[in-house]
């Protein structure tokens, strides 16, 4: 399947994915990078893996995102690597992606025809959506620095129940500030959150902003978009 790279808000290039190993949630892709990419990624790339000693800081800063040509960010816990090495920095390059949620794998490289899973008012979020809404999040929970393995923030200030899990913001509802995040805590069966953001840009009051948990997307779906959907379209 097609999809975009990006690390931040820049594009910086393009990959066609297709499955390995479905027991590890892995697929893999030949990167087509662009001119952001080696204007703004490639030494970091090169630094990270051709050191004994990697900086963890320095690469989780690329806040790296792949988005699927039907606007869905794939949201892997095993994390990104981009197989590119400044000695044979001519050869083609590879993106490996690892530990997606078995739905993705299922409804996406195991369909022949790919589903459409979101429906209005539910709409993916773009790039920059997504990166602003999780930085949002991030402050609405005083989250001060960033824990997350694949750039995804974490942190403990407060009892608020996100505060246990990383997140990744997927889409949105377009009558209000309702967010679809997949969340991942290895001690939880939660793997999605609607959260209604409040937007203030400061740490809010215990149990806000809203949080209402669903098992996996098809719980999702059946007890909130779908009776969305409908309401909608009556």
């Amino acid at each position: 399947m097609q999809a975009n790279v990006f690390s931040n808000e820049f594009l910086i290039g393009t990959t066609d994915l297709t499955l390995g190993d479905e027991s590890m949630g892995c697929v893999y892709g030949e990167f087509f990078p662009n001119q952001n990419y080696f204007d703004k990624v490639q030494n970091l790339v090169w630094r990270f893996g051709e050191t004994n000693k990697p900086d963890y800081k320095e690469w989780y800063s690329l806040r790296l995102n792949v988005q699927l040509q039907n606007g869905y960010f794939l949201y892997p816990i095993g994390g990104y690597t981009i197989d590119d090495i400044e000695d044979l920095k001519y050869e083609p390059k590879r993106i490996d992606i690892a530990g997606l949620y078995r739905h993705v794998i299922n409804d996406f490289f195991k369909s022949d025809r790919p589903k459409e899973l979101v429906g209005k008012p539910w709409y993916y979020v773009s790039i920059e959506e997504k990166i602003a809404m999780e930085n949002e999040l991030k402050k609405e929970l005083g989250v001060k620095s960033e824990k997350s393995f694949i750039n995804i923030f974490k942190g403990k200030t407060d009892n608020h129940v996100l505060l246990d899990f990383d997140y990744s913001a997927l889409c949105r509802d377009q009558r209000n500030d309702d967010v679809l995040f997949v969340t991942h805590n290895q001690n939880s069966d939660n793997g999605f959150a609607v959260v209604h953001l409040t937007w203030t840009s400061k740490k809010e009051h215990k149990n806000y902003p809203r949080t209402d948990f669903y098992k996996d997307f098809e719980d999702f779906r059946r007890q909130r978009m779908d009776i969305d959907i409908s309401e909608w379209e009556n």
